[in-house]
């Protein structure tokens, strides 16, 4: 009992701990505050325009303040903007319930185009497609009417942004920053927690799919941090910035440190296999979890920089130096295989030390310290408008058929609402919008969960405004179902769709009670939206992981070949210089999770797939994922320099013919891919000049280019059968 409970209290200090790093609650809070006055002011003055500001107000705090201070200001700027443009087109198209519904259409198809702009872009849209509705199914009748509408728009979203602005602008200037490579150790973390529970004999074994998913946590960490820093508009000056250059290479660190944790995972699987001393297990499950607090604490340091977090890893790293003593004196370490297990735990090590000295003694002023009049002027510059506008348009097929899929869906939505539900006939569409997805499978589970939350949360907030004190329970019902909406955003849709109903619900609400045939109105448009959405998903440009897979599929392997031709080819066109190999490491991976992901919707589509080809293709996304784990060992071991070299006759001339096997697999395995389904991965197959004379294999490396040949002659074989 007292273990469970112990438990229990530290998965709770560990959530509590987490909210430090990713302040969802600071998220929900800035929403909240920034709807409570003007809502305050609403009940208090009976004046139903302040509606217009509570939306504004909601609509401008609910963009999720990511990045750098200017990035950041961008956001909170077009978020007031777009709010007060398509409140003036919504309010004048409206005259016209018809020429709304039309008029629809290009406005859904933007939004769904603005998905190429990441999350802050679907934040943006949100302001779009809700004032445009809201606005057209309430219109105005004069230019005064208008004007003050518009006005309390402006009021609402000005709020908002002032609000925004002073939750960042005490920050220190590298903590946005610092905060997305905290991420990254922290999903460092948990990998690790996996590979150590291997070791533990009271635990069950991690399986490998349950150490990939981890690694894909790992991978999505360094591209979110990536996407929010990287050097888009002034790189020279980014150059001479020295804090984002140790900030970038504490980051590369990070992600050098995950390297090593799947290496152990990797030797762990063939240590698991040889006899091995109890009392061996027990000290590799003490170091590693060692490993997994010092992953911990270096998350917080990097967010915080605190001494005593400086300190509490500096004695890890002790603990750690004691911990590898003492297992060097055990007879099962003279193997090979511990051996290379202690060699990846030390460079661990010395990656936590590096990133330490990175980033320890710098003083970072408060971001309103930051910028300079000009800097100030230049957070507006049109270069970030035309760098918006070339990721905007870009028409890839898929976003392409999800844009023309909600615009279509929307517009019948809305048709739908203007003919039945008149008074409120925004409803309807807006759930369309909301529940529609890129993929078939997505839009399903997001129309049941926006559906469950919703007739939920509408029924609990319709009861709770039932009870006593109803006055101060709408109160309730709007602060705390802002900040809990935002809180499930992103981890529980269904909850986050019961907390934005409640909210919804406190603002509707007339007098001490809501009205019932409000709350049966509600139920009937989301089931209406939701199933539009999913009707639509099913008959309008469905995008089917089944013809998409093997295309995923494809691109995963054409980046493990470019990957590798980097590592060991003289390029005709490209110098090293000119591309880094993480860059040609980060496409692979990303290409590999894209498959993974691909695999996964397949498999929950409907029964029109051939489920006999599931394991084929799980088996080649399998040998793909290792081959690309083989590429990275291999530059990992040149990265750190700490390996001795064969001492027998296998030099760089002896690889070659192994490495032109190699390059020959791969143009069979794409050939194949690209026949079978009419691709065209557009390689130039004669883009190598000759194999790198600089080659040097280490014994490490030569065992990484051995077990690439094999895992690329498996992929191969799979693939002709």
């Amino acid at each position: 009992m007292h273990r469970i409970v112990e438990k229990r209290y530290g998965r709770l200090k560990k959530r509590l701990d987490n909210e430090i790093i990713e302040p969802a609650w600071g998220w929900g809070f800035r929403v909240a505050i920034s709807v409570i006055l003007p809502t305050i002011l609403s009940i208090y003055t009976g004046n139903h325009d302040f509606f217009w500001m509570i939306v504004a107000a909601e609509t401008v705090s609910i963009v999720e303040l990511k990045g750098s201070a200017g990035l950041r200001s961008r956001l909170l700027i077009a978020a007031l903007s777009f709010s007060v443009l398509f409140t003036v087109i919504g309010s004048l198209v409206g005259l016209s319930p018809y020429l709304a519904v039309l008029l629809l259409f290009p406005v859904a198809f933007a939004t769904g185009l603005m998905k190429n702009l990441g999350d802050w872009g679907l934040a943006l849209a949100l302001n779009i497609y809700l004032f445009y509705l809201i606005a057209s199914n309430h219109p105005t009748h004069s230019l005064p009417e208008l004007m003050e509408r518009t006005a309390y728009v402006a009021l609402g979203g000005l709020w908002a942004m002032a609000v925004g602005i002073f939750s960042f602008s005490f920050l220190p200037q590298g903590k946005p920053y610092r905060r997305t490579i905290a991420h990254i150790w922290l999903a460092v973390e948990q990998l690790v927690t996996l590979v150590a529970n291997s070791w533990d004999t009271k635990a069950k074994r991690s399986s490998v799919r349950a150490i990939y998913l981890k690694e894909k946590d790992i991978r999505k960490a360094i591209d979110e941090s990536i996407a929010q820093f990287s050097a888009l508009y002034s790189s020279k000056q980014n150059q001479k910035n020295k804090t984002d250059q140790q900030l970038s290479y504490a980051r590369r660190c990070a992600s050098l440190a995950s390297l090593q944790i799947i290496s152990v995972a990797e030797l762990s699987e063939k240590l698991f296999k040889e006899d091995l001393d109890p009392l061996f297990k027990a000290q590799i499950f003490s170091i590693l979890k060692v490993l997994e607090q010092m992953a911990n604490r270096l998350g917080f340091f990097f967010y915080t920089t605190k001494d005593e977090e400086f300190l509490l890893i500096q004695s890890r790293l002790k603990r750690l130096e004691q911990f590898l003593e003492l297992l060097s004196k055990m007879p099962d370490a003279t193997k090979q295989n511990s051996q290379d297990l202690v060699l990846h735990i030390r460079r661990f090590s010395r990656l936590v030390n590096i990133s330490l000295e990175t980033i320890s003694g710098n003083k970072e002023g408060r971001i309103f310290q930051q910028y300079s009049l000009w800097q100030t002027l230049n957070i507006l510059h049109p270069k970030h408008l035309i760098h918006n506008f070339r990721q905007f348009i870009n028409f890839d097929n898929l976003t392409l058929k999800y844009a023309l899929r909600m615009a279509i869906a929307a517009m019948l939505s809305y048709l739908i609402g203007v003919l039945y539900l008149p008074e409120h006939s925004y409803w309807v569409p807006l759930t369309t919008i909301i529940v529609t997805q890129p993929f078939f499978g997505a839009t399903l589970k997001r129309g049941i969960e926006r559906s469950i939350g919703t007739v939920a949360g509408v029924v609990v907030g319709g009861l709770l405004l039932m009870l006593p004190f109803a006055f101060a329970i709408r109160y309730m019902l709007i602060f705390f179902g802002a900040i809990l909406m935002i809180y499930n955003l992103r981890k529980n849709y269904a909850w986050a769709a019961f907390f934005i109903s409640l909210f919804l619900i406190g603002l509707m609400s007339t007098g001490d009670e809501v009205e019932r045939s409000l709350i049966l109105e509600r139920i009937m448009a989301t089931f209406i939206g939701g199933a539009i959405s999913v009707v639509s998903g099913f008959v309008l440009f469905p995008s089917w992981d089944k013809k998409l897979l093997p295309n995923y599929l494809t691109q995963a392997i054409a980046a493990n070949y470019h990957y590798f031709v980097h590592l060991f080819y003289d390029l005709a066109e490209e110098s090293a210089d000119q591309a880094s190999w993480v860059q040609f490491k980060i496409a692979a991976e990303s290409s590999n999770s894209n498959a993974y992901d691909s695999l996964n919707r397949y498999l929950t589509e409907p029964k029109y797939r051939e489920k006999s080809q599931a394991p084929a293709y799980f088996t080649a996304i399998t040998y793909n994922i290792r081959i690309t784990r083989e590429l990275n060992f291999y530059q990992d071991d040149k990265e750190a320099e700490d390996t001795q070299k064969r001492v027998d006759n296998r030099n760089t001339y002896s690889v070659i013919p192994l490495l032109t096997k190699i390059h020959s697999l791969f143009q069979q395995s794409i050939g194949l891919l690209e026949q079978r389904y009419k691709l065209d991965m557009q390689i130039n197959w004669t883009n190598e000049k000759s194999i790198k004379s600089t080659l040097a294999p280490t014994e490490h490396q030569w065992q990484c280019v051995e077990r690439l040949y094999l895992e690329l002659k498996a992929l191969n074989a799979g693939l002709n059968h």
